[in-house]
């Protein structure tokens, strides 16, 4: 009876998180697992007890640099080991917001996208690359949403597109251009709002 009830939990919990069965169907187990483990090795530590006298008293940690002891290890992976769930990047199998930097390669070997995460949102500077190796677009990331000049290019390396944001609002002059480099359209915005739109 109580392998019922588990199974109807699981797939019950399954159900109402369709992202997490989609892109990881094992994250559920694992975190069960994950889970039990760590209770165990908890209880082990409990019965184990620290031996100081072992340890050297000849380290001098007073030598060690203060520009040593507060660098962070900088996590890099690739964006195929990135999940999104509720508007949040989580690396895969993991219940942790990723914090690090993350990139990305076309089967050639060629870069294809460059950037950065923290607490599971886009930050810094983000540069997408064609598989030729030209720059396909570029801007930042404030807290998840899109900010300042955004830049979209051809093939031909000129730009295709400009746009403007305001903490993920379009915002300014928009420009949108043929291949030869000539203004084709623009719009203006206004935090969010459409003002106009010219056509050349």
């Amino acid at each position: 009876m109580k392998t019922f009830y588990l199974l109807f939990f699981i797939i019950f919990f399954c159900t109402l998180n369709p992202r997490i069965s989609a892109a990881e169907p094992g994250f559920f187990f694992q975190t069960l697992s994950n889970k039990f483990v760590d209770w165990v090795f908890g209880r082990i530590d409990t019965y184990m007890k620290d031996d100081t006298s072992k340890i050297d008293k000849n380290i001098d940690k007073e030598n060690i640099p203060k520009s040593l002891e507060n660098i962070e290890k900088k996590v890099s992976i690739s964006i195929d080991e990135i999940v999104e769930r509720d508007d949040t990047y989580y690396k895969k199998f993991s219940n942790i917001p990723f914090t690090g930097h993350i990139e990305s390669y076309y089967q050639n070997g060629q870069l294809k996208i460059i950037g950065e995460f923290s607490n599971g949102k886009k930050i810094s500077k983000w540069v997408e690359y064609y598989m030729s190796g030209v720059k396909k677009s570029e801007g930042h990331y404030n807290k998840g949403k899109k900010n300042g000049k955004w830049l979209y290019y051809f093939l031909n390396s000129k730009i295709k597109e400009k746009q403007f944001y305001i903490d993920g609002n379009k915002d300014g002059l928009w420009e949108k251009f043929d291949v030869d480099g000539s203004i084709k359209q623009t719009e203006s915005y206004q935090n969010g709002k459409w003002i106009i739109t010219t056509i050349n």
